[in-house]
């Protein structure tokens, strides 16, 4: 359905020229969930938004990137040929891609009522009259749980709690119909309990619209629960992926091995957690060589902070960038 190669962003700022993203290449299957993980400004979001076209007026994609979509009436569209401010951006936003943002208090506007937002939706890619578009945003409120649809549709933002804000979230994303959803953190900041009723959630509507995924986290365990593959990112690259189950049970690169470390475990309640040490370096600093290397504890000297590795593929279906997976590496370890 969607195929991204050589994916680079760049931005102008008053710094100079600067890439957060380079060279990130994946796919997503019809009806899959792919898993985009890594810490905060690991360039996740920025990735998605640029299958989206959301990115401001200082930000350009190299040369090189093809964005590739599969439309829902069998069209490939070329994501990154299209013009800002292009018809056809209006009608792949929402009706052929939906998004659900990060923070769903920023995301709808104040002034409006969620029911008035999604309407307008309906409306725009639907191409029905008001009442029946209201019917349709009443009848997707009910089917992402929330109670007294009918009423909660007039109601603010600021009306509503947490988590019926993010299941609002998620019902104006599928207002249009849309064949691939785009969820970037849509647990981040709600209770355990209200976290795990929306991933549920989300599966279920999955199978039932058949869509396809992307979910972008900072917590493997969540991509755990809900992704057919997953994808590492670092520093702008994707430094390890392949299928959820294989990489979490034998993780390669370093980096994936320290989140799994980071995790809390209910059989390990007494024991200190393993933190990655350090923090992600700037876009305006990024090291040479492999980007992680300067947090690695297995980082090899005049290899590793010289070089930067090319992907490898230990196993079927896998891929990974660290040095300690070939002949060099093992020789210089």
């Amino acid at each position: 359905m969607l195929t991204v190669e050589n994916l680079s962003i760049s931005f102008r700022t008053d710094e100079g020229l600067i890439t957060p993203v380079q060279e990130v290449s994946f796919s997503v299957e019809k009806g899959k969930t792919l898993g985009l993980v890594g810490e905060s400004g690991s360039g996740k979001s920025i990735s998605t938004k640029a299958l989206m076209r959301l990115l401001p007026g200082n930000s350009a994609l190299s040369p090189e990137t093809r964005i590739r979509y599969t439309a829902k009436d069998g069209r490939e569209i070329r994501i990154d040929e299209i013009k800002p401010g292009a018809r056809a951006l209006r009608k792949l936003r929402g009706g052929e891609i939906g998004m659900i943002f990060q923070e769903p208090m920023a995301s709808f506007s104040p002034v409006y009522t969620v029911g008035n937002q999604m309407i307008e939706t309906i409306r725009l890619h639907r191409g029905v009259g008001k009442r029946e578009a209201r019917d349709q945003a009443i009848e997707m409120l009910d089917k992402v749980g929330i109670s007294n649809a009918p009423e909660r549709i007039d109601q603010y933002p600021h009306e509503l709690s947490g988590g019926m804000r993010q299941r609002a979230m998620i019902a104006l994303a599928l207002s249009a119909g849309p064949a691939l959803l785009i969820a970037d953190e849509p647990t981040t900041a709600l209770d355990v309990t209200i976290q795990a009723q929306v991933l549920e959630l989300m599966r279920d509507l999955q199978r039932d619209l058949g869509m396809a995924m992307i979910f972008i986290t900072h917590d493997l365990g969540v991509i755990a629960q809900i992704a057919d593959e997953v994808a590492v990112m670092y520093l702008g690259t994707i430094v390890e992926r392949g299928p959820t189950r294989d990489v979490i049970r034998s993780p390669r690169h370093p980096y994936t091995q320290g989140l799994l470390k980071a995790i809390p475990s209910v059989d390990k309640l007494h024991d200190r957690l393993s933190p990655v040490p350090g923090d992600i370096p700037s876009p305006t600093e990024r090291p040479s060589g492999c980007p992680f290397h300067t947090r690695c504890s297995e980082a090899v000297t005049g290899l590793c902070d010289r070089t930067v590795p090319d992907e490898i593929s230990p196993a079927p279906a896998r891929g990974v960038r660290c040095w300690l997976h070939t002949e060099e590496g093992r020789s210089a370890a």
